[in-house]
């Protein structure tokens, strides 16, 4: 039997579990998880290598109407990934399709890529409940399959893994088998810290932050030093971020650090610095500056 090797692009607007999804197929936390819409802002990207071949996974930012600089370039790595599939996932909710669904749809239909309606969070709902949500999506697009599935507790994962080889081009793998990203640790740390951001600020906090990680050093005590900048819109921002004698601050550190530590399998030193960039979102040499070009 010849291998398959290809991209799989998940889309979908914000907030319908498509980060979940990637961190349960490869196992590990790779993208930022929360509750609350637009956590993933770049493309992440996944591997996972089976004994059929090598599937490549690109995570993208929620579709949705940008509104500055940073939100459009959000909507382009979208159509970049798309662009570049061989297979799409559309990760929807559980629910019948609304407008968004139909922007979505714009985009489905002018790339012509076969694509899997992956029906989610099908944990909360009763079965027969999905039965509508996929009469109605049968109807708007030819679809190569649809599968319900959660992402939560893995329900029909491997069924989604299995109907994805089929539809890949023959290929020899792009990465070695043992590799399950080819982004950089400072990544993965960057992601880990806007999450926990995101799980103990409200309101517009997380979405009005980036980091930068200025340290990733290994010492010879084989301690990772990490010191990273988090990136705030204004001064009142900061303010929050720091908390009343830093006690904010060192809650997202401490809970970043477990989370980092158990994915380097190191001991972390980490360090957190609050700092305002005014308008970062809307600059497009700050943007291009932070790594958003």
């Amino acid at each position: 039997m010849k291998k398959k090797a290809g991209f799989v692009g998940i889309i979908g607007r914000p907030n319908v579990g498509k980060s979940t999804l990637l961190n349960f197929i490869v196992g590990e936390k790779l993208a930022a998880v929360s509750p609350k819409p637009q956590t993933t802002r770049g493309v992440v990207r996944g591997i996972v290598t089976q004994k059929e071949g090598q599937i490549v996974f690109l995570d993208t930012p929620g579709h949705y109407k940008p509104q500055d600089r940073l939100g459009e370039w959000m909507m382009t790595e979208i159509r970049k990934t798309i662009e570049s599939a061989d297979l799409l996932y559309w990760l929807v909710k559980p629910e019948l399709p609304g407008i968004e669904e139909e922007k979505i749809l714009e985009l489905l239909r002018a790339a012509n890529l076969p694509v899997i309606l992956t029906i989610n969070q099908i944990d909360k709902v009763q079965k027969p409940d999905v039965l509508p949500v996929i009469a109605q999506y049968q109807t708007l697009y030819a679809f190569k399959d649809i599968i319900p599935v959660s992402a939560k507790t893995g329900e029909q994962i491997p069924l989604l893994i299995q109907k994805s080889f089929e539809y890949l081009p023959e290929g020899e793998a792009y990465f070695p088998e043992d590799q399950i990203s080819d982004q950089q640790e400072k990544f993965f740390v960057q992601e880990i810290i806007r999450e926990k951001i995101f799980k103990h600020t409200q309101q517009e906090i997380p979405y009005a932050t980036t980091i930068v990680v200025e340290k990733y050093q290994e010492r010879k005590d084989k301690l990772v030093e990490i010191s990273a900048t988090i990136m705030v819109d204004k001064t009142s921002q900061k303010a929050i971020v720091i908390g009343k004698n830093g006690a904010m601050l060192k809650l997202i550190g401490t809970d970043a650090r477990k989370d980092i530590e158990r994915f380097v399998g190191q001991k972390v030193y980490l360090q957190l610095w609050v700092k305002v960039m005014e308008d970062w979102k809307r600059n497009d040499q700050l943007l291009k500056k932070l790594g958003y070009q």
